[in-house]
């Protein structure tokens, strides 16, 4: 993931927070800040890699680092407009995690052909696929989104879960299911890149003289 992607959405995370923080009466989102600041991590973190990073691991560490100090804010101003704090722990602690997992998913997917492959196609189908399907049900007749998937199978999607809990009310829902579902399609998602990897390091292994 190059520097300046990720210094991109460290200034988007950061900006409506902070402008908030700065000026009380500025009013610029009504939902959570705290899910706002998760947003451009969840679009910039998690798409598929090019090219492999020579410690995963710390690149992962680097993205979450950069990561906390404005869900940090935001989580501060929404207790401050009257958040439940349960509600917002666990809402911005899983959605953190699930940003965790899809990104070592991204990170490791890349160093090994077939699980690049398989990640950029779940990627494509959980992430853009499922927010393009949520957004379109809200312009479908109501017969066709009764027979459309239901709120927890589109949980599947990051963007779908933090939008379900970071819109204004969506905190006084119930976001212990979403939030399950994203850590299982997440960790899912991660098993599989790590499946892949090692059946491509046995045959590596396997034909080498």
């Amino acid at each position: 993931m190059g520097s300046r992607w990720l210094a991109g959405a460290f200034l988007l995370a950061l900006a409506v927070p902070l402008l908030e923080a700065l000026f009380p009466r500025l009013e610029l989102a009504r939902g959570s800040l705290a899910a706002l600041a998760l947003f451009p991590w969840l679009l910039v973190a998690l798409v598929p890699r090019t090219r492999a990073s020579e410690e995963p691991l710390a690149a992962l560490c680097f993205v979450l680092a950069l990561a906390l100090p404005p869900l940090a804010l935001g989580a501060g101003l929404d207790l401050a407009r009257g958040a439940e704090p349960r509600a917002l722990a666990l809402a911005g602690g899983s959605s953190l995690l699930v940003l965790a997992l899809w990104c070592a998913a991204a990170e490791l997917a890349a160093g090994a052909s077939a699980a690049r492959g398989a990640f950029a196609a779940a990627w494509l189908v959980l992430l853009p696929g499922l927010a393009v399907l949520r957004f379109a049900l809200d312009f479908v007749p109501s017969r066709v989104a009764e027979s459309a998937p239901s709120a927890l199978v589109l949980s599947l999607d990051p963007l779908v879960l933090c939008h379900g809990w970071g819109r204004a009310g969506g905190l006084a829902g119930s976001v212990g299911a979403p939030a399950s579902v994203a850590l299982l399609g997440a960790a899912l998602v991660l098993g599989l890149v790590l499946a892949l990897r090692r059946s491509e390091t046995s045959r590596e292994a396997g034909g080498s003289p």
